[in-house]
């Protein structure tokens, strides 16, 4: 099953010691939702930090208890830079890949790489209630609220497709899929942006990152094995890729992680 790793505690040190990163999982949501995450810094920051936020094809609801907004956040192909300063406050509900376009029928390339106001897709004077309760009060008003916006929806096979996708996403081409589909590469090209937000090229490049971290942070194999079971050609070419996206190389991040 496709989880994908946002792993700001071992991507930056000053993170780990100064901010704090849960995520909550829950039954009745895992077909839609990843996770409800929440982010808080343990005391009003000193000097600002970087967030990396990995490219996971999910599209986040992001809640800034400080600046007291709510927005609908997405990132296709690089790794993003978010500066963190002063007290850092925050609750996100990350959607799995398919899941916006099944939920709010817009399609995903429009809020890739972009951020829309939540306000702008659900107009709900309750949702500024939100600004004014407990932790355990705003993750339980958005599993509600999830749980309700699901409710009559059939189950998805776009949703279905990332975790197949994800087992052997090295072995997998585009013509491939196209074939398997009894689409067109053209025409699968337009209904990857509308259920995912980008191409199945990038979306196969993504789900090969996530696996690569899932097998490192299990620690249970040596880089050699790692890049050959993610379909690497070599172990230079591997080091490289995962530095590009997460400024470590993978001997830091398997060091972190101990």
């Amino acid at each position: 099953m496709y989880y994908p790793k946002q792993i700001p505690y071992l991507l930056n040190s000053e993170f780990q010691k100064q901010v704090e990163y849960h995520e909550y999982h829950f039954k009745e949501l895992e077909h839609y939702c990843m996770c409800i995450w929440q982010m808080t810094s343990k005391e009003k920051l000193k000097k600002p930090i970087y967030n990396y936020i990995l490219p996971d094809a999910c599209v986040d609801i992001i809640i800034d208890f400080t600046q007291k907004s709510i927005f609908f956040a997405a990132f296709s192909k690089d790794t993003e830079l978010f500066l963190l300063h002063d007290n850092v406050d925050y609750l996100g509900v990350r959607l799995k890949p398919g899941a916006f376009y099944a939920i709010f029928g817009i399609h995903a390339e429009k809020i890739m790489d972009h951020q829309i106001p939540f306000s702008d897709l659900e107009i709900d004077p309750f949702f500024q209630d939100i600004f004014l309760v407990s932790i355990e009060e705003r993750i339980s008003f958005f599993r509600n609220y999830l749980t309700l916006k699901i409710k009559f929806l059939k189950e998805n096979k776009m949703i279905q497709i990332i975790d197949e996708l994800y087992l052997h996403p090295q072995e997998k081409k585009v013509y491939e899929i196209s074939k398997q589909f009894g689409y067109q590469e053209r025409q699968l090209n337009r209904i990857f942006k509308k259920h995912y937000g980008v191409s199945p090229k990038v979306l196969l490049n993504i789900l090969r990152l996530h696996l690569c971290l899932n097998v490192l942070l299990e620690g249970k194999q040596n880089l050699s094995d790692v890049a050959l079971f993610c379909g690497f050609y070599d172990q230079s070419h591997f080091i490289k890729e995962i530095k590009r996206y997460t400024k470590i190389s993978p001997f830091q991040m398997m060091e972190q992680m101990k």
